[in-house]
């Protein structure tokens, strides 16, 4: 099968850029990574020292744009994600772009709205679509075996790192934009789009730096509530990283979402309890699941999307749904 000739925009360090270049280059009967666009000349430096690049040339946008691949991976910095992603697609090209994507509602309902009426393949890297765990929690929610799905409850914290809190200033939605998002997403996965959003995101002012750092979103619905919580400054955080799905005839538990295990490969946990006859025990079975590297599978369906061997699931308009949604999610607390 051919490989997708594929030019990467971006190499922003706060992101994902480099675990995507290595990802790609990981898929060689798939991918082929022609470049890689950098304009920011200090960005652009730093990269040239980063084994993830190592042998690529950088290209300006127009040289890139000359080659004609057939797809463009939009990895910049997050302010930047959405304009390069609308350039890629006004240009006719099918486009994966790193979430969450624009603070900006219009800008990122443009390119939702670009990709739609072109009819172009676009594509959001929420990569906890494609964990093993998650998907199999779909398939016994596709089943009826958790019963009327009622709650979800979501954590995505971060490690208390110094970096964290340089960078959350830059948005004004704070951790529940940078990492709540991916949170929000497999809340909609579960109990699809709420009927109330009741945000109460906080400033812990830990190291002395005035940001929101403290995410915390409830979701109410006709059956129940779920809730997103995300924190930069919360000691051991990372590793509390869980996703509960709470149903009529059944829980599932994923924790810790993902653990690395040194080798590019990730472990995931997770906990099924069905039809618990004994309720003050503990009636849950231990799941396990084939080691997964993180972003293999959201790439090697972005390939199946471009081919046309597959349909994406997430249509544009699911996406502009869902980033209305989490703008609404960062919004201060009333």
């Amino acid at each position: 099968m051919k490989k997708l000739r594929v030019i990467q925009v971006g190499t922003a360090p706060m992101v994902h850029s480099a675990h995507a270049a290595i990802a790609l280059r990981g898929l060689p009967e798939t991918f082929q990574l022609e470049g890689i666009v950098e304009e920011n000349p200090e960005f652009r430096c730093r990269a040239a020292e980063n084994s993830a690049f190592a042998g690529l040339p950088f290209l300006t946008w127009e040289e890139a744009l000359r080659r004609r691949p057939d797809a463009f991976v939009i990895e910049t910095d997050e302010h930047q994600l959405v304009a390069n992603a609308i350039r890629s697609l006004e240009a006719g090209f099918p486009t994966y772009m790193d979430k969450p994507g624009s603070e900006d509602q219009a800008q990122f309902r443009k390119m939702c709205r670009l990709a739609a009426e072109k009819k172009l393949v676009l594509s959001l890297g929420y990569m906890f679509r494609h964990n093993p765990a998650v998907l199999h929690a779909l398939e016994l929610k596709k089943a009826g075996k958790l019963g009327e799905i009622f709650s979800v409850e979501a954590q995505m914290s971060g490690c208390n790192d110094a970096g964290y809190h340089r960078t959350l200033p830059r948005f004004r939605g704070g951790m529940m934009y940078y990492l709540g998002c991916h949170m929000i997403d497999m809340i909609v996965h579960f109990c699809g789009f709420p009927e109330e959003v009741i945000p109460l995101n906080a400033r812990t002012l830990s190291r002395g730096v005035d940001c929101v750092d403290f995410g915390f979103c409830a979701y109410r619905y006709a059956h129940g509530v779920s809730f997103v919580k995300t924190c930069a400054s919360e000691v051991n955080g990372v590793n509390r990283r869980s996703i509960v799905i709470n149903g009529t005839n059944g829980t599932f538990e994923i924790r810790p979402i993902e653990v690395p295990r040194g080798d590019g490969y990730d472990d995931t946990f997770a906990r099924v309890t069905l039809e618990n006859s004994h309720p003050f025990s503990d009636g849950s079975t231990a799941l396990t699941f084939p080691p997964h590297r993180r972003y293999d599978g959201l790439f090697l369906n972005f390939a199946r999307y471009v081919r046309k061997e597959a349909e994406n699931p997430y249509t544009p308009e699911y996406e502009e749904k869902l980033h209305d949604l989490i703008l609404r999610s960062c919004r201060p607390r009333a």
